[in-house]
């Protein structure tokens, strides 16, 4: 089985366990608490600096509250907008207005930012051991991640639920690796920071 039909099977699978499954305000709280305890994105918030992250569809890992605690601590938090083929990243704040895209996903209006974040929060459907990230398979964030340098940029941190966490997901050459999986129960370092 080729790379692509075996990332579609387990999309597949994963999809349907999350249908059939609630995020409860508990694992918010968990994965907002678990990633603010991050000492780079601790760095980022007392710096005002940007932290890239994501509006979480209903059935991925929420990350709402997340997204308040990086506000309230002082981040500066960029949300995308699909823009083509790609992502653009807009500065978002409480008063940010939204649109439904075609996947009847929540981006904000505005313009895009060409701010470096200090750390990337980035969803995934599993993340193996190696730190690969099996994504919803449009690629936009192999794309956005891919002329980042591999040191002096910040971690690269993909929020998932634990059964999520797997030995091995199918790859291509493009995958990005993450460096740290968070999932409501705990947080796993996959590559070490400089």
């Amino acid at each position: 089985m080729d790379a692509l039909a075996s990332k579609a099977d387990v999309r597949r699978s994963l999809r349907q366990q999350r249908r059939d499954r609630q995020s409860t305000e508990e694992e918010a709280r968990r994965i907002a608490e678990h990633v603010l305890d991050l000492e780079e994105v601790q760095s980022a918030c007392k710096e005002g600096a940007a932290v890239a992250c994501y509006l979480a569809r209903p059935d991925e890992p929420p990350t709402h509250e997340l997204i308040d605690s990086l506000r309230r601590s002082g981040a500066t938090v960029l949300l995308p907008r699909v823009e083509g083929d790609d992502l653009a990243w807009i500065a978002t704040d409480t008063e940010t207005s939204f649109s439904s895209n075609a996947w009847n996903i929540d981006e904000p209006v505005g313009d895009a930012t060409d701010q470096t974040p200090a750390a990337w929060i980035i969803p995934a459907l599993a993340v193996d051991a190696d730190g690969f990230r099996l994504g919803q398979g449009g690629g936009y964030y192999d794309r956005a991640l891919a002329d980042l340098p591999d040191d002096g940029r910040g971690p690269i941190i993909a929020v998932v639920f634990e059964h999520e966490s797997i030995a091995t997901v199918p790859r291509e050459d493009h995958d990005h690796r993450v460096d740290v999986v968070v999932t409501p129960e705990r947080v796993r370092w996959l590559s070490m920071p400089d």
